[in-house]
């Protein structure tokens, strides 16, 4: 999936990133800017469609609210300090990347059969992979979400001595919940390790090269 249609959607799902939509343009990323503006726009669309009083809302209100989608009012002064300093762009990179306005963004899914509230527990557990992999996470200025997805192709019935004042889906949903969030932790990891360098924001292997030679 090229670089543009992921800050698209990522911009799509917490508005912060969309701050890299300029600076694909201003490096000479015409391509990849244009793609991301249009995943943007159609992501935004397409959430709109399917659930217009939420999207309307999330613009009209919410979108001032920091906790919901960022600290807007940063992302202003971050560009006028990259104006000031030198080159707009990196320098805007930089201080984003400093700043922790950068989210994780995850999916787990399952093809067991879970309601939306299951689906919720588990994407909650999930977290915890991100905790265990990522510091510091889960901080004020952070947008990290996880999204949990059920197939529902495989139906579990659940124990025979399930309390009456529990769900039924409490086991299957802990048991998702506990891996997912293996799964999510091992995801990060991997994703570190392959990860290429953007916006001139070192990664993993830029930095430790030798970690990576081959020894005999």
């Amino acid at each position: 999936m090229g670089l543009g249609i992921l800050v698209g959607l990522a911009a799509a799902i917490k508005v912060t990133p969309i701050i890299f939509i300029p600076y694909l343009l201003l490096t000479r990323q015409g391509r990849a800017g244009l793609r991301a503006t249009a995943t943007f726009c159609g992501a935004a669309l397409l959430a709109a469609t399917f659930n217009f009083s939420t999207s309307w809302a999330y613009w009209t209100h919410y979108i001032h609210d920091p906790q919901r989608a960022g600290m807007l009012s940063w992302i202003g002064l971050i560009v006028g300090l990259g104006y000031a300093i030198g080159h707009p762009a990196v320098q805007v990179a930089k201080a984003i990347s400093h700043y922790a306005l950068l989210a994780t963004i995850a999916v787990v899914a399952t093809d067991a059969a879970l309601s939306p509230a299951a689906c919720r527990r588990v994407a909650i557990a999930a977290h915890d992979g991100l905790a265990r992999t990522i510091r510091p996470a889960h901080t004020p200025l952070d947008g990290d979400t996880v999204f949990a997805l059920a197939t529902g192709a495989i139906e579990v019935a659940p124990p025979a001595d399930v309390p009456a004042a529990f769900s039924p889906e409490t086991a299957l949903a802990s048991a998702v919940g506990v891996a997912a969030a293996d799964c999510l932790a091992r995801a990060v990891i991997e994703a570190v390790i392959a990860a290429d360098a953007v916006a001139e924001i070192p990664t993993y292997r830029g930095l430790l090269p030798g970690a990576f030679e081959h020894r005999r």
